[in-house]
């Protein structure tokens, strides 16, 4: 198995365990429902941090979601939500959510394991300490029918580019989804797949163990993964130089931008990271690549710099900041 190439298609790693606490009402509004929740965490548990989502500014909020940290149902909740995240947001935990408790770890490339471990062991803490909502028959009782059992989601986000192109993808996904996966953009159920980024996760929890849905997406993904990559092979061998033009085009403009949008920089950093996989361009840390995607994104440039407070300022600093770490980090 060619795993060099495999994690350079691979993102990143997330699990999610949704629970509920017994005897109070989905969606609940009622104000200090989760504070328990959060002195629990956050005395076993060194480095994590909570506050409430009202205290966050506009921007922040939205960069938080931007980045993946959270979602838009616990901005919606302007009541009673909660965040407690570890210092490094690899670890965050939303309270307040469509579920009481939302518990999700994100890891770097494929790791599935780690990513289970620390939601798992935030999970068990909260339960010491709460009583959770559970039956024998439907194990973790949730506001989604689709997360009980487990009420674990385990995701990886996918670079896809050649399948996206070649128009596969469509057919990818159909054939997924009857073998209980999902296919969603990257920012999830509705979103578009930018930067050909892909979210591919288990469709359901019910009748199966925790352990049997992180063998089968991670099975899933190492299927797809070699797929595309027999998939960027053929391409790069049907139409090398065509490729090479896009490829160094993209970096012509990314390097030399005076303004970029988010969205045109997205597609450029994309076709980059199409031929940093073709070796076709060389970076020191290819990751570079991937921490821009979200970095460049308007929110989370406006919480970083408060000069792209305005749309033109923004594109400015986001070309400037572009250019300067691409440069910095080619071989």
């Amino acid at each position: 198995m060619d795993l060099e190439n495999i994690n350079k298609i691979i993102v990143s790693s997330r699990v999610r365990m949704a629970r509920n606490l017994e005897g109070i009402p989905f969606k609940t509004k009622t104000r200090g429902a989760f504070d328990g929740v959060t002195g629990t965490i956050k005395a076993r548990n060194r480095n994590f941090l909570s506050t409430k989502v009202t205290e966050l500014s506009p921007d922040m909020a939205r960069a938080l979601f931007e980045q993946h940290l959270i979602s838009k149902e616990l901005l919606a909740n302007k009541v009673n939500s909660l965040i407690v995240a570890r210092n490094d947001n690899k670890v965050v935990i939303m309270l307040g959510e469509e579920d009481h408790i939302r518990i999700q770890s994100i890891q770097t490339g494929l790791d599935l394991k780690t990513a289970f471990e620390s939601s798992k062991k935030i999970a068990d803490d909260i339960a010491l300490e709460h009583q959770i909502a559970h039956r024998r028959e439907f194990g973790y009782l949730t506001s989604c029918p689709t997360n009980l059992g487990t009420g674990m989601r385990a995701s990886v986000m996918m670079f896809l580019p050649a399948l996206t192109l070649s128009r596969q993808m469509g057919h990818v996904a159909k054939q997924l989804s009857g073998n209980h996966i999902t296919v969603r953009g990257v920012y999830g159920e509705g979103s578009d797949a930018g930067g050909y980024m892909y979210q591919i996760s288990n469709q359901a929890c019910f009748g199966m163990t925790e352990f049997q849905i992180l063998e089968m997406v991670e099975t899933v993904v190492l299927d797809i993964a070699k797929l595309e990559l027999k998939t960027q092979a053929q391409m790069s061998k049907d139409a090398p130089d065509a490729l090479i033009d896009n490829v160094m085009r993209a970096w012509g403009l990314l390097t030399n931008a005076y303004m970029i949008s988010s969205a045109e920089a997205v597609e450029n950093l994309a076709m980059l990271k199409l031929g940093a996989c073709l070796e076709i361009i060389k970076f020191k840390n290819s990751r570079i690549l991937d921490d821009l995607f979200f970095i460049i994104q308007p929110n989370t440039l406006a919480t970083v710099d408060e000069r792209a407070a305005g749309v033109i300022q923004r594109d400015k600093i986001r070309a400037e900041r572009v250019a300067k770490e691409l440069r910095a980090t080619r071989l």
